[in-house]
């Protein structure tokens, strides 16, 4: 049996083929919106031009003399050029003059970006033409007072004295925040570190979103006064399936429900081996195992595969990364993560290796088993017949037997 692997999202976007013993039970279970067709470049301006909950660009902006266009980092695999051209336009029609249009990555905690990076992400006529920044969450943030929560808001200064401000990112599942998107490319991705690291602190959980973190966020863009978020679910191909354009926690509260459906996940029981495969956040490879119920699989005894396959290899963080041996690293640091104790083995399949980086991501340090070719690990397996449960978007699993109260939204 021959398994394609989707890997390098951003990179060519070119599979691993995978072959496995005859002898195997292998179960693929992919998420419901994989095979959704793409919108056309015509469709994505329809539903640029046309928001909810919030007037069209090209009415709102009116008078303004700049304008910011906020977009997600290079940890994720989200195709912004389609919709900034969308936005540009909108932007020209209000008259904002289009040498006044600028841009800038939400990097949040992360490391800042490379021109080569902004192509990728926006496309080379872009970032040609337009001023593209990285967020520096170290300097140039501003303080725009205390949420709810008493978190001190320190905002991007650019973003902040920007006359309109419209951000494009993506929803997926998200453990901190119930779900990705909306304010939270706000909050962590133009803020201050300090004000990331209050955040990370408060109350989380999955599908939970009006949970004390998720509040947060929402409140962090209201007091930036973003103007439009653009929010889009990416079918298995890294393309753009679906697109919200409005406010930010209208985009994901009206669509709740068909965001939870779109990444339906069908969970494999009782296995002797899971393959989890992080494709949407290539450099994050901890997001293909934190997603709810995704080790609970494996038998006692069994062994786990994280894969993650991209040039980026593991992402900087300057809030959970270790940076070396001799001190505590990130600002929050919490010590190597753990596999569960029924684990036997626990490989990490990746054609790019990133051995310091990797182990700030929560993977044991002692005992992983790391392999560049998919041979070598079927060599530690050996030929005895598995069963084996194959999620090829592991980072983007909404498992169906998890949707229960606990992960709904609370009423």
């Amino acid at each position: 049996m021959q398994i394609n692997l989707p890997a390098h999202s951003l990179y060519g976007n070119a599979p691993i083929p995978l072959t496995f013993p005859d002898g195997w039970d292998v179960q693929v279970s992919s998420f419901r919106g994989a095979e959704e067709p793409a919108l056309t470049q015509a469709e994505i301006t329809e539903r640029v031009q046309n928001p909810t909950h919030t007037a069209p660009i090209r009415q709102a902006a009116r008078g303004c003399k700049n304008a910011v266009i906020i977009f997600d980092d290079i940890t994720r695999a989200t195709p912004i050029g389609p919709v900034a051209k969308a936005v540009i336009a909108e932007l020209e029609e209000a008259g904002v003059p289009r040498g006044n249009i600028e841009f800038m990555a939400a990097v949040g905690g992360h490391r800042a970006m490379s021109r080569e990076e902004f192509v990728r992400k926006l496309g080379e006529e872009i970032v040609d033409e337009f001023r593209v920044w990285s967020h520096n969450p170290f300097f140039n943030c501003v303080y725009l007072g205390k949420t709810s929560q008493q978190i001190p808001i320190e905002l991007n200064a650019e973003c902040v004295y920007a006359g309109f401000k419209v951000a494009i990112g993506a929803i997926f599942p998200h453990v901190s925040t119930g779900a990705g998107g909306g304010g939270k490319i706000i909050l962590p991705g133009i803020a201050s570190l300090e004000t990331i690291r209050r955040w990370h602190l408060t109350d989380s959980g999955m599908w939970l979103t009006d949970s004390d973190s998720r509040r947060t966020v929402t409140e962090a863009a209201e007091m930036l006064g973003l103007h439009m978020k653009i929010d889009v679910l990416m079918n298995g191909q890294g393309q753009i399936a679906r697109l919200y354009a409005g406010d930010c926690e209208h985009n994901l509260q009206d669509h709740y429900d068909e965001i939870q459906q779109f990444f339906s996940t069908v969970h494999v029981p009782d296995v002797d081996l899971l393959l989890t495969n992080n494709y949407f956040k290539p450099s994050e490879p901890n997001c293909a195992i934190v997603q709810m119920g995704m080790l609970e699989t494996v038998r006692p005894g069994g062994d786990v595969i994280l894969a993650y396959n991209s040039p980026l290899g593991c992402a900087c963080h300057y809030v959970w990364g270790k940076w070396g041996d001799s001190g505590i690293g990130g600002c929050m640091y919490r010590k190597q993560w753990r596999i569960p104790e029924q684990v036997n083995r626990f490989f990490v399949f990746t054609e790019y290796p990133d051995f310091g980086t990797s182990s700030s991501y929560h993977l044991n340090e002692d005992g992983n088993i790391f392999a560049r070719r998919w041979e070598e690990i079927l060599e530690h397996l050996g030929p005895k017949d598995r069963r084996v449960a194959l999620y090829p978007y592991g980072d983007a699993c909404c498992f169906e037997d998890k949707l229960g109260s606990r992960y709904r939204q609370r009423s």
